[in-house]
């Protein structure tokens, strides 16, 4: 095989990449959820934040009660924050019902998607429509390979929809940990 020239097709998709980008966009927004509703919640077992109407509302366990009240090693803040860390780790925070409820715990704001929306400049059906419909295609990518249930082909995404989408979760995590630190 003199002078032969090898063509390469490469078999990789590299649109794939971009639904990464869209995976890691949401999972890194549900985690920012979690760790401020954490870290508030803890915040309000301490007394330096005044406890929300759902805070008040949730129950704990005669066992971790016990605990509490005995503890001083570990201290009582880590025993809760375990037991917080043990029942949000079963949570999504994605949905913006979800991320309402979740926010409930440490935000007694009852239009929660109207302060966010404004701060980001957005009406908020607008806001809370387009975080439903990234969750769903995070859940698509994710669960179903994002491809198309009649022609099995994979969806297409763009380099401009997976920044927009990464653009809109950002802002929409910065507007709720702004509402909330001040």
């Amino acid at each position: 095989m003199r002078n032969a020239i090898i063509a390469f097709k490469s078999p990789l998709r590299f649109d794939d990449i971009l639904r990464s980008q869209v995976v890691y966009s949401v999972s890194a927004f549900d985690k920012l959820l979690h760790d401020l509703i954490r870290i508030g919640m803890v915040a309000t077992f301490c007394g330096t934040r005044s406890p929300t109407t759902k805070y008040r509302s949730e129950a704990i366990s005669i066992q971790l009660h016990a605990e509490l009240v005995e503890a001083t090693i570990p201290p009582k803040e880590y025993l809760f924050e375990q037991e917080v860390i043990r029942r949000l780790r079963i949570q999504s925070y994605q949905d913006p019902i979800k991320v309402a409820d979740g926010l409930s715990l440490i935000w007694d704001e009852s239009q929660k998607w109207e302060k966010i929306s404004s701060k980001m400049g957005y009406d908020p059906h607008s806001v809370k429509t387009k975080l439903k419909l990234i969750s769903t295609r995070r859940n698509a990518i994710v669960h179903e390979a994002d491809t198309d249930p009649v022609t099995h082909k994979k969806n297409t995404v763009t380099r401009e929809d997976a920044n927009d989408i990464t653009n809109f979760i950002e802002d929409c995590g910065v507007a709720i940990a702004d509402l909330l630190v001040t």
